[in-house]
């Protein structure tokens, strides 16, 4: 059967579309993924990004199934399909430029497709910084083998104020326990050394009375409003200094042992 004129020109398209066609512009890439049935946050995590002084290339990723949230929730988010899909896309960025930081961002169920892409991602290719909002995975995740595939730090926004959370019945990585949103991950039981070493650079963002004053009322995706991630995210992944407030989940866990 001979092809229509539309038909080769659609196949051509979807050929280069899904071999990342062109290279990424010069600079960072920003990688975003919105949350189970939430398919608009990404505007106000790139204009928080871009007011803070950006200038690197912002995508949108979007992995929903479009069935709606709870299928996305309990369904996609824990596709392996899903997840290698996009850890593909970023080690093939990686590999064409790899002089261009890459960075990962998602709220809520779409944290359960970075992790495990995460964990998919090849030897040789790491991301810079990961910004997890209101993530629906469980505080117990294992994030070790996630961390060897991360340059620099994850962060993590949570809050006890979150609506959406505390009514799951499952999390989005089918790990039991509180979702890491509520009140952010703990060390994996046993304190390996591997455990903590990685978890130096796992930092709760725990939600505080003065982050009213950027818009982030403690509500679950109120986290990505423009002005929180200019003014508290954009600071610590944009600078090549260690950020002072930070506070790792090894440095917490060690502060209560020593009170």
């Amino acid at each position: 059967m001979r092809m229509t004129r539309c038909s080769a020109i659609f196949a051509v398209v979807l050929s280069a579309w899904a071999a990342g066609c062109g290279d990424p512009p010069n600079g960072a890439i920003v990688y975003y993924l919105d949350g189970a049935g939430w398919y608009s946050g990404a505007g106000s995590v790139a204009q928080g990004l871009r007011d803070a002084g950006f200038k690197g290339h912002f995508k949108s990723y979007s992995w929903s199934a479009f069935l709606g949230p709870a299928h996305d929730h309990l369904v996609t988010a824990k596709s392996k399909q899903v997840s290698r899909g996009l850890a593909k896309e970023i080690a093939a960025t990686i590999r064409r430029s790899p002089e261009n930081k890459v960075y990962v961002m998602g709220l809520s169920a779409g944290t359960a497709v970075i992790l495990a892409a995460l964990e998919q991602l090849p030897d040789d290719v790491q991301v810079e910084d990961v910004v997890l909002f209101s993530p629906s995975v469980s505080s117990r995740h294992d994030l070790r083998r996630a961390m060897q595939r991360v340059r620099r730090n994850l962060y993590a926004t949570c809050s006890r104020n979150d609506g959406i959370l505390p009514g799951l019945v499952i999390n989005a990585d089918g790990v039991g326990g509180r979702p890491a949103g509520i009140s952010g991950f703990v060390l994996p039981p046993g304190q390996a050394a591997t455990a903590t070493k990685a978890y130096r650079r796992v930092i709760n963002l725990a939600w505080r009375p003065a982050y009213i004053g950027y818009d982030w009322t403690g509500g679950h995706a109120a986290v990505t409003q423009s002005r929180f991630v200019e003014s508290v995210i954009a600071p610590r992944i944009l600078g090549r200094e260690p950020y002072p407030l930070n506070r790792s989940v090894t440095d917490e866990r060690r502060a209560r042992g020593a009170s």
